[in-house]
């Protein structure tokens, strides 16, 4: 009886252990909330951006899957983005346009994508003490959402309402 027990663990630990690329990437939907306290608690600063990407370099072809053997994963690329940032109050300030290196993350075998030119967005992006600003798109989502007034609010009420940290 234990070796069978034993037989039938090991089958499905090498089932879970050996798992095929075919298999999906198991996310949770992110919402504005989860990633303001995620970006909120992160030893970077970041900022909250609402605007337009443009594109100023070609985007190197990805599958958003990223060979185990090899672990050729995409290259950062650099964007230009323009808009006002948003903070308590919804979006603030004059309308500006920066470079930012955008940067696809993976988990495991699975990448995320660039984004598309054009593409309205308000997003995460880290602001470091030198050099250009960087934003890093997720394999499950979260550093950006659909510009829109809701999701806009959602985010600035995060700022004062002490209920996304």
């Amino acid at each position: 009886m234990f070796r069978l027990l034993s037989l039938a663990a090991f089958a499905v630990l090498s089932a879970l252990t050996f798992a095929t690329p075919s298999q999906a990437l198991s996310c949770l939907p992110p919402t504005p909330e989860s990633s303001f306290a995620r970006y909120h608690a992160a030893a970077e600063i970041y900022q909250v951006w609402s605007g337009r990407w443009i594109q100023i370099n070609p985007t190197p072809a990805t599958s958003g899957y990223v060979d185990p053997l090899t672990g050729t994963a995409p290259t950062p690329v650099m964007y230009r983005f323009r808009g006002r940032m948003v903070g308590p109050h919804g979006m603030f300030g004059s309308l500006r346009t920066f470079r930012v290196k955008v940067d696809p993350q993976c988990a495991g075998p699975w990448c995320a994508n660039y984004p598309s030119d054009g593409e309205t967005v308000v997003g995460f992006f880290e602001r470091p003490a030198a050099g250009v600003r960087r934003f890093e798109t997720l394999p499950c989502g979260g550093a950006s959402f659909q510009r829109t007034r809701q999701n806009i609010n959602r985010i600035a009420s995060c700022f004062t309402s002490g209920t996304c940290s």
